[in-house]
């Protein structure tokens, strides 16, 4: 471990913080305008070097493919009518084709991360699509799928979308507009990544927020493109691993290939939509009066201004969104089929094992919804097939409930090595060898929060369904594969529906571990001064109770970090509060920033240069008077400027601390490339400093630039 003395670093804020302390009249006045000089343990730049692992030279390979957002929209599925997938249909009939799978959260990034964790989302904590998985800590320190494959011997391959990312906004960003082309990666576990190291998702050739829906809405927009197959994103991924089943690697492998669509934006290439007259789309199926027997906690989608059905149903898109969405499962499966020729043609179709999935469903009006989440069939079913040469057969069908969070140790038992520890799921290689094979065990999603949490358990009859204030759905898919009859809302259920709910009820995970820190383990260390020090880490949120109360006091916050522009330019450090009342320690358009927020108004400082990539030493400092000031080293000059308030933030924040988070103090509107800081946090110190303002000074608030 190495040790940074900070002695000013060139900061005349440290002139600040002494004239702030000699004024509160708590603290000793130094004799010269230099602070005592400050030891921060960092950790080497230079990471050690890697581990020896051992090599297998010899298969089974595993081609992991995963589709995004694709739902039972698929030809073996039934899910419509006019689905067209002959290659998903293809490879499900070499193989085991699972009816009955099921995701553990019907959001991209907790339902990947309990497929690549194997943690239930109970045990992981991780539950929102803008929470860094790889935080978490109850995940840190144990090996992802890839990582453990890798580990093992497997030469580890990856293009595309494997965790949680998206398409970048407007712009394309690598970060931000929830996600980015980098999204939440895991470095260090590929030995060949595609687009590039560090980089999920190749830059899309037409970018999101074209309008050709004329919704205007950024995020949720289709139309045909003129752009070729192989011009396209996934054509780009799918070309690079058509390459790379070519070759002979000497060394089983572990490629995985993530299709990024049918996830929105449904821009595909034009055949695929002229293929498809918009007069002939048949709609799903629908019940009018549907959400009728359901509790009002469920239908929350549909009220106020964001009833995505009632926008749709306006302007008569429904025709044209269901021939988006069914043009873009096409696409993918156009992808899918290129993979699967491509293993057909290598060295490496004997002993390859093929899984194909999806990460959750979607709606597209089904109980008059939109997109993904709930706890419904449409959002939590999804496609599931195995091909394992000597183990499946063709034509082979399981009708069991099924989990994705079931594939870390099924793959683990098909290429014959020891399972970790720490995974939730349960390995299907009993319904591999035997497709009569029974399971017990519901498959289970999940909704909400850690601190409201509903669940579903889908058997291979029932779905129950528990929302976190009590209130219960049930469906009997032996009758209702539509869902349209909760048999919980009669006024006297059968004995069979109040006998399976009993039974379900219980079956639910009655514990959710939560992926932060408490604050009871945060180091705190109070000074003779009256000063309080509190020692956080990247990760770390706390509510406002949990959080220091700001209150009428002047902070000092010190750091290290790793800062690289091309990912980090607009991303969060530190904050505390919300829009309303807070501040956060930020970096904007790749320059430091300290934002503030008091009752409407804002200052945001900025430094005038740009932040270099590298090691950072921080040092900021909020004063009494108003003074704002940070240096941080790789910058020439000190940052100086005022907050729009005097006297420090006049009550506590209603919101709380958060370390490498997004949003929060800075509002969507105003900064919408904001993304959680993703470079190493080596130190993070947040110093209340003692006394009150003697001396005040007037400030006006400076508008973002």
């Amino acid at each position: 471990m190495l040790a940074v003395v900070v002695a000013g670093l060139t900061m005349g804020s440290t002139d600040l913080l002494s004239a702030t302390r000699k004024k509160s009249g708590t603290g000793k006045a130094a004799a010269s305008t230099t602070a005592a000089p400050t030891v921060i343990p960092v950790a080497p730049a230079l990471a050690p070097p890697p581990k020896a692992r051992p090599l297998r030279t010899k298969g089974p390979n595993v081609v992991f493919i995963i589709a995004d957002d694709l739902n039972d929209w698929v030809g073996w599925m039934g899910g419509h009518p006019q689905s067209r997938t002959p290659n998903m249909d293809r490879l499900a009939h070499a193989g085991m084709r699972f009816t009955n799978a099921h995701c553990a959260f019907s959001l991209c990034n907790p339902s990947r991360t309990a497929l690549f964790t194997g943690m239930w989302p109970w045990q992981s904590g991780v539950y929102g699509n803008e929470q860094d998985w790889r935080k978490s800590i109850q995940v840190q320190g144990k090996p992802t799928l890839p990582e453990y494959f890798r580990d093992t011997g497997f030469l580890t391959a990856a293009g595309g979308k494997v965790f949680h990312a998206n398409h970048g906004g407007p712009e394309g960003r690598l970060t931000g507009w929830h996600g980015g082309r980098r999204g939440f990666e895991q470095d260090g576990v590929w030995d060949m990544r595609f687009p590039s190291p560090g980089v999920q998702i190749p830059d899309l050739p037409v970018h999101v927020g074209q309008n050709f829906n004329g919704l205007n809405i950024w995020h949720w927009d289709w139309g045909g493109i003129d752009v070729p197959d192989n011009e396209t994103d996934d054509g780009k991924v799918v070309s690079w691993a058509e390459k790379f089943l070519q070759q002979d690697h000497g060394n089983a492998f572990f490629l995985t290939v993530g299709l990024y669509r049918p996830h929105s934006p449904w821009y595909a290439p034009r055949q695929y939509f002229t293929e498809r007259p918009l007069m002939d789309v048949t709609l799903p199926q629908v019940k009018a009066d549907d959400l009728n027997d359901i509790p009002e906690v469920a239908k929350g989608y549909i009220k106020g201004a964001e009833n995505n059905h009632r926008r749709i149903l306006e302007k008569n898109l429904w025709p044209s969104a269901v021939r988006a969405y069914l043009a873009n499962v096409s696409f993918c499966d156009a992808m899918v089929g290129r993979v699967l020729d491509a293993l057909d043609r290598s060295p490496h179709k004997k002993d390859t094992i093929i899984v194909f999935t999806s990460d959750h469903g979607w709606y597209l009006g089904e109980k008059q919804r939109w997109h993904k989440g709930g706890l419904w069939e449409e959002g939590t079913r999804v496609p599931l097939v195995i091909v394992a040469p000597g183990i499946t057969q063709p034509e082979a069908v399981s009708n069991e409930p099924v989990s994705l969070v079931d594939l870390y140790p099924t793959l683990c038992d098909l290429v014959g090595i020891q399972k970790p520890a720490h995974l939730g799921g349960e390995s299907l290689l009993p319904l591999l060898k035997d497709p009569e094979a029974k399971r017990s065990r519901p498959a289970f999603t999940f909704a909400g929060t850690e601190e409201k949490q509903s669940y579903s358990a889908r058997t291979d009859r029932w779905r129950y369904i528990r929302y976190a204030n009590g209130a219960e759905e049930l469906y009997d898919h032996q009758n209702d594969p539509h869902e349209w009859t909760n048999l919980l809302f009669a006024a006297a259920p059968s004995p069979d529906a109040v006998a399976a709910a009993e039974t379900l009820r219980k079956t639910l995970p009655t514990a959710w571990a939560s992926a932060y820190r408490k604050q009871g383990d945060v180091r705190v260390d109070a000074g003779a001064d009256g000063s309080v020090t509190y020692w956080y880490q990247s990760g770390d949120s706390f509510s406002a109770d949990d959080s220091p109360d700001i209150k009428e006091r002047a902070l000092e916050i010190e750091m290290v970090f790793d800062y690289d522009p091309a990912v980090d330019r607009d991303s969060t450090i530190l904050s505390q509060g919300g829009p309303q009342l807070g501040f956060a320690v930020h970096c904007l358009d790749g320059k430091l920033a300290f934002t503030v927020n008091y009752d409407g108004l804002r200052t945001t400082l900025k430094s005038t240069e740009p932040l270099p990539a590298g090691r950072v030493i921080y040092r900021g400092l909020f004063a009494l008077d108003g003074t704002l000031a940070f240096s941080a080293t790789g910058l020439k000059e000190e940052a100086r400027g005022y907050a729009p308030m005097e006297g420090g933030f006049p009550r506590k924040p209603n919101q709380g601390l958060q370390v490498a988070q997004s949003f929060g103090v800075l509002d969507r509107e105003s900064f919408p490339n904001s993304t959680p800081f993703d470079g190493a946090i080596h130190h993070l110190r947040y110093t209340l400093l003692p006394g009150s303002a003697v001396e005040t000074r007037a400030a006006k608030a400076v508008p973002v630039e």
